[in-house]
């Protein structure tokens, strides 16, 4: 088992590849992560690490990953991405027997940019999956998620801490376990903490590892977003 770069009483945090790590995990609760990615080439529905610390780019299978989330989750999976991986996500957890939902993180907040020529870029998408006896905690509500962007680091695509602490009160319990295979600076991390769960990320960027380290020693909580 690879020796984790940070623990504490509630977060533990690995540096390496998820596709090492996935499979030496025990079962967890909930998956909530934001994979870097560029093209998916049909072929392979490959994911692509963007991370400019690595040598050479990674590149992940869409099926490959999906198949480790599946066999360490009993409960749902949030997965990040972009318009054109959506089918591919969704056909790869359903053919693990989940069931899928498309769901929309609105910005209420959008750039500007060339707005006087075309619709502003307002949306990000993400492929929810669940198993049978996962824990959901809201009721016939809509997934798609109006809450404000907010750049709080150099990390390249941010998530809001308040969006993703919405959806670990959604998909989970107090005392519940929650991974993020692509940890980033850390937002599901600090999501969990906040909330009373434990969590395991993991990262193959020594530099977020280090940013997802000094966040959940931090002493006071982040007060509004943060990325993942």
């Amino acid at each position: 088992m690879t020796k984790p770069y940070y623990q504490d009483d509630a977060i533990t945090i690995y540096h390496g590849d998820c596709r090492d790590i996935l499979p030496t995990l025990g079962p967890v609760d909930l998956v909530l992560t934001d994979p870097p990615y560029g093209e998916v080439s049909r072929p392979s529905n490959g994911l692509r690490n963007l991370d400019k610390g690595c040598a050479d780019d990674v590149f992940y299978s869409i099926e490959e990953i999906a198949g480790g989330i599946d066999a360490c989750l009993r409960g749902s999976v949030y997965v990040w991405c972009g318009t054109e991986q959506v089918s591919y996500w969704r056909a790869a957890f359903d053919d693990f027997g989940m069931s899928t939902r498309l769901c929309i993180w609105e910005k209420t907040n959008p750039s500007p940019m060339n707005g006087e020529h075309i619709w502003l870029s307002s949306i990000e998408t993400c492929v929810y999956a669940k198993k049978p006896k996962a824990t959901f905690n809201e009721f016939c509500q809509s997934p798609v998620w109006r809450v404000p962007s907010h750049s709080v680091t150099d990390h390249p695509t941010e998530k809001p801490l308040l969006l993703f602490k919405r959806l670990v009160q959604a998909s989970s319990n107090a005392g519940d376990t929650i991974l993020d295979p692509f940890v980033g600076s850390g937002t599901t991390l600090r999501a969990a903490k906040d909330l009373g769960r434990k969590a395991i990320g993991i990262e193959i960027s020594e530099a977020y590892c280090e940013i997802a380290a000094k966040r959940m020693s931090q002493t006071v909580m982040d007060l509004g977003v943060a990325n993942a």
